[in-house]
């Protein structure tokens, strides 16, 4: 019993970070907005109060130009949000990535975060299933991510396509390699996209044990992308 309690304290700590790393992004990425609303907007909020009301009689509103702020920032994230789930918004953000893209350095940046969340958003975009594939050497196995099937013009394959694969590295997944490889040299695994990233994400700590996966079970692979 005194033995498991070690483990029992780090998975449970490496659970807690997991679950806390999305809220700390969100967190960030949300108090960046508020103090840009407050250094720029609070003198203008206070300009227009100033405007309608004197604000010597309405001294007990400058405590709330902060939390007025942090309602700005939601409102920014939702009305970004709004543009980008129609045409035309659409078009301006594509618009606005063209023109970060075209930026030297930023675009390195801005053009690799964009791909990852591409990769990770969407069914139609994420990966579809959990393989384990033999490298570097024999008997060393690796996790892998199927991204999706390729035609093989070169015959590599005897069954006329290849498996894109993304290898990730541990503990950053967003970084890693992409190989092609033959369906019949990789081995089907149970774990869903997201057990892997855990699993990556820990080093292998957080995650339970594999069982072999129903074949009927397993998702169908689409047709692979013709060249």
């Amino acid at each position: 019993m005194q033995a498991r309690k070690p483990h029992f304290l780090r998975n449970t700590m490496i659970t807690g970070l997991l679950i806390l790393i999305p809220l700390f992004v969100t967190y960030i990425l949300i108090a960046f907005l508020f103090n840009l609303l407050s250094n720029a907007g609070t003198p203008i909020i206070l300009g227009i109060l100033s405007f309608f009301f004197d604000m010597d009689e309405l001294q007990w509103l400058t405590p709330l130009v902060p939390f007025i702020n942090l309602l700005l920032a939601l409102l920014l994230v939702f009305f970004i949000g709004l543009i980008g789930t129609n045409i035309v918004g659409r078009r301006v953000l594509a618009t606005v990535n063209q023109l970060f893209m075209r930026l030297p350095l930023v675009s390195t940046v801005y053009g690799a975060v964009k791909q990852v969340v591409e990769t990770l958003q969407g069914p139609h975009r994420s990966f579809q299933r959990v393989v384990l594939l033999e490298y570097p050497k024999t008997g060393v196995w690796m996790m892998g991510l199927v991204a999706t099937p390729r035609t093989d013009p070169f015959n590599l394959s005897p069954a006329g396509t290849l498996l894109s694969v993304f290898v990730p590295t541990t503990p950053n997944p967003t970084s890693g390699f992409l190989v092609l490889i033959p369906e019949d040299e990789v081995i089907e695994t149970d774990y869903s996209v997201e057990e892997a990233f855990k699993f990556i994400v820990s080093s292998g700590i957080v995650g339970r044990d594999f069982n072999k996966p129903d074949a009927a079970a397993l998702p169908r692979p689409p047709a692979p992308d013709e060249p």
